[in-house]
């Protein structure tokens, strides 16, 4: 018999998170972490719940996140997360309504002329829903891109066809980003064997849920609203959400539902926006994982015993980009759980052959010497290349029915 999930060790109880997370992640030092660090907080999650129905999906860009107030909380990113429709929400997740809106453009502007545009629209005083907007259309990893198709389906170029241009916009919405992450200070909290965790319920959960349904329709039209003050005449031919809650009891960090409702069943368009220096690759979704995949990547036995079998044949993940790639040598990871987070000591030359490898054993230094870090966010990064895009049809995530070649990227 089960024992309760109260009376667990702390082991014992990051072991049971760590039995319900099924990565898909590339066996390199960013994935490696962000497993690691979505045990504690799956491990809170089952906790508040009193519930083990909690499971966790890495896509092909499973990676840090450089959000502090997230990463500190132990969730990583790239990942969908999933708990029983009990009315519990957890507002420590950060959601912030980020995605990526593509236009079509009959006529690509000049580097003038956009450099000129945009700053205009950075000095003016745009007001959305009565909201005065903050563009942001350098911050971070948030860009303005404009390509030229370099391949397109023939069943889709009616509506991309070659000879036009196309422009991307991905960005969230920060003007109301402090109602959605406040709700942390609001919220209930309980005390997990890891600390302290926010958690809304009943009405407080409602209200939130009916909140952040509005924050992210506010995102979307905010996309569209700054694509279409840049450009003028353009035509939106995609607007989808990849970081947010997709259900009161579902949560995605930096991926796509393929079956997105917002968009007839199959016919949604998803942008995989790699790198600056490679082509975006825009997809058609499909229902995912299929029993094949699940068989290949040896998650059968695991998800049967702990019945979430169907519940992975309906993930329906794609991954909106790469992901950070973390530019450090380690191969082995110790966590050490302290009273301000994880510790996370990194070492070791020796390569692996899996995520769950990166482990710690023995004392061996890497030729730099051991790091201990906290908050990932102070890690060095690029992003990752092809290889994602490779692993998308390797897992059938999605059918790819154009390619985008960059031409401009914005960062102003």
């Amino acid at each position: 018999m089960t024992k309760p999930i109260s009376e667990m060790s702390k082991k014992e109880l990051r072991d049971c998170a760590k039995e319900r997370i099924f990565s898909l992640g590339p066996r390199d030092l960013a994935s490696a972490l962000s497993y690691k660090n979505m045990r504690y907080g799956l491990s809170k999650i089952i906790y508040a719940l009193d519930s083990l129905d909690v499971h966790c999906v890495f896509g092909p860009d499973s990676t840090i996140t450089r959000n502090r107030g997230r990463w500190m909380s132990g969730f990583g990113y790239g990942a969908v997360l999933k708990w029983p429709d009990n009315g519990m929400i957890f507002p420590e997740i950060r959601p912030n309504a980020c995605g990526m809106v593509v236009v079509k453009l009959d006529e690509l502007p000049s580097e003038k002329d956009i450099i000129q545009r945009v700053s205009e629209v950075e000095e003016s005083d745009m007001v959305l829903d009565g909201i005065k907007l903050k563009p942001d259309f350098g911050k971070g990893n948030h860009f303005f891109e404009f390509y030229k198709a370099a391949g397109v389906s023939p069943d889709i170029v009616d509506k991309m066809p070659e000879d036009a241009g196309y422009a991307i916009l991905h960005g969230s919405a920060p003007e109301r980003t402090d109602e959605i992450y406040g709700a942390v200070d609001r919220a209930d909290k309980i005390d997990t064997p890891y600390g302290p965790f926010a958690v809304l319920d009943g009405d407080d959960a409602n209200e939130y849920y009916k909140l952040w349904k509005d924050f992210e329709e506010f995102s979307r039209k905010r996309r569209e609203f700054l694509a279409k003050e840049v450009l003028g005449d353009c035509e939106v031919i995609s607007n989808l959400t990849h970081q947010g809650l997709f259900a009161k009891n579902e949560l995605r960090l930096g991926c796509y539902d393929t079956m997105d409702k917002s968009s007839p069943k199959g016919k949604a368009l998803f942008p995989v926006a790699l790198r600056w220096d490679l082509p975006v690759y825009i997809f058609r979704g499909k229902e995912n994982l299929s029993d094949d995949v699940i068989g290949r990547l040896g998650f059968e036995e695991r998800a049967r015993k702990l019945g979430l079998y169907e519940e992975l044949k309906k993930t329906n993940i794609l991954p909106h980009g790469g992901g950070y790639d973390i530019t450090l040598p380690y191969t082995r990871i110790k966590v050490v759980h302290t009273n301000i987070g994880n510790n996370f000591i990194l070492m070791g030359p020796e390569p692996v052959s899996r995520v769950d490898e990166m482990t710690a054993k023995g004392e061996d230094l890497s030729r730099f010497g051991k790091m201990i870090v906290t908050n990932a966010r102070e890690l060095p990064y690029t992003y990752r290349g092809m290889m994602v895009i490779e692993k998308v049809l390797e897992y059938d995530l999605g059918d790819p029915i154009a390619k985008l070649q960059p031409l401009m990227t914005v960062k102003i």
